[in-house]
């Protein structure tokens, strides 16, 4: 399919604000949320999901290495985020799940999500949400290839 004249600096041009409202908006999630980085928020939020969790599982999750996590784990522990141990069924096994404020920052997180999603879904009819969800999803699909 070809792409009309002007449409490609239009689209460029509003995916750059996209770009940046998102942008905005994990900065200040993150500030909320306890002063975390990004991927400190996508790990406590990846086990506020799953409850309790294998430092492994994480690893895949956030696409880093064992020793990298570790070392963000570390810090997370140490500031009362989370709690790691080792697994009952086998030793070898580290897992994680939130700590007191881990538990705070996964809730504000939430609460942050349904503030954003009816901000922005909140305007339009049940028919636009639908429609806008199925092109990001598409759109999504179209940058990943």
């Amino acid at each position: 399919m070809e792409v009309e004249v002007g449409n490609g600096e239009k689209f460029l041009s509003a995916m750059f604000n996209l770009s940046n409202a998102i942008k905005s908006e994990s900065e200040h999630c993150c500030k909320i949320c306890g002063d975390l980085n990004e991927k400190e928020l996508f790990i406590i939020s990846f086990i506020g999901e799953k409850r309790s969790v294998k430092m492994s599982d994480i690893s895949d999750y956030i696409q880093a290495p064992l020793s990298t996590l570790t070392t963000i784990v570390d810090k997370l522990v140490t500031n009362k985020f989370l709690l790691r141990y080792n697994s009952n069924d086998d030793r070898r096994v580290v897992k994680v799940e939130l700590d007191r404020k881990g538990k705070a920052s996964y809730k504000e997180f939430q609460n942050r999500r349904e503030i954003v999603a009816k901000k922005v879904l909140g305007h339009l009819s049940e028919a636009e949400q639908v429609t806008l969800i199925a092109n990001l999803s598409q759109l999504a699909g179209s940058i990943q290839l």
